[in-house]
């Protein structure tokens, strides 16, 4: 019975193992039959080249063999403008950056100047827009923290009156830089902007008229918002309110004043002392039947009587 028992474990074993080793032989030919059909499925993609930068390039940098390379890419997929060899970017003469590249990032036309081309201003504008310069100072000009490729919107001050007259408007260049990649802000005297000719006529004028300012958006902001000129009247409005709420408090705290009154009865006069309210006491109006030297005032004439006449000496 022993020797049964260990041939049967024995017989257990064999068996066992034998059936995981075939399971596996079988999966890893099922996987490599699934394999070449995925790949007899997939199309088949053929690779050319794509020139890209291999370095930081900014705006006025002048191209070269060693800072450009070529990586391998789909031959349906180059984007539009890109040159394939670094042969076909330098076959018909250098060529100058006129917006920032980065390492990798692919050169294409509308980003280069033509062969032989300087990198200048004219270049970044665009279709049926102008340039125009401004003059500015550091407080003018944001402090100095505006850098080319912002937007910004334009404030006219003269003498009585500040006014928004262009938004959302594109800064090409600080100075002499035109570089939108600049890490450091710096404090202008110019500043190039990129307007339509009817606004940049609007803008040469204003120089004329008053001061320009800059005021900064947020980026990403298209959105126009609905200004209203500020004169010198909504800058006291604040104190004006203020002056008017601090009257009625000042006349409420201030002591009533009080009035005499003096009232006949009979052939006796009497004087009273009576606070003054609504503008105080009403006025003395004599009447017209009586003779002037019987005129009475307050609502108490009626009691006074019409024959006798007052002592030498006592109010009239």
């Amino acid at each position: 019975m022993r020797a049964n028992f260990k041939v049967m474990i024995v017989l257990a074993l064999v068996c066992g193992g034998g059936a995981v080793w075939a399971g596996g032989r079988w999966l890893d030919a099922a996987s490599a039959a699934r394999l070449r059909e995925i790949e007899a499925e997939r199309p088949a993609v053929s690779f050319a080249t794509l020139v890209v930068a291999t370095e930081p390039l900014r705006f006025g940098a002048m191209l070269d063999r060693g800072a450009v390379k070529e990586i391998p890419w789909p031959a349906g997929d180059l984007p539009p403008g890109a040159f394939s060899t670094t042969d076909q970017l330098f076959k018909d003469g250098d060529r100058a950056v006129l917006f920032p590249l980065e390492p990798g990032e692919p050169l294409l036309a509308a980003k280069l100047t033509g062969p032989g081309e300087r990198a200048a201003l004219s270049r970044l504008i665009s279709d049926g827009n102008r340039a125009v310069t401004l003059r500015v100072n550091d407080v003018a000009g944001v402090g100095g923290l505006v850098l080319p490729g912002d937007r910004v919107d334009v404030v006219l001050t003269t003498a009585e009156v500040a006014e928004v007259i262009l938004q959302d408007v594109r800064i090409l260049s600080i100075d002499q830089m035109a570089d939108e990649k600049a890490a450091e802000p710096v404090l202008a005297h110019t500043v190039t902007v990129e307007a339509s000719p009817e606004a940049a006529q609007k803008l040469v004028l204003a120089q004329s008229v008053g001061s320009l300012s800059l005021v900064l958006r947020r980026a990403g902001e298209v959105r126009a918002a609905a200004f209203r000129p500020i004169g010198i009247a909504d800058l006291t409005t604040a104190r004006q309110t203020a002056s008017a709420e601090a009257v009625p408090a000042a006349a409420a705290a201030a002591p009533a004043a009080d009035a005499t009154v003096w009232v006949r009865r009979a052939t006796e006069l009497t004087q009273y002392s009576v606070p003054t309210r609504n503008g105080g006491p009403s006025r003395r109006v004599p009447e017209p039947s009586m003779p002037p030297q019987f005129s009475a005032s307050g609502p108490f004439a009626a009691a006074a009587p019409l024959t006798s006449a007052p002592a030498p000496g006592e109010p009239q």
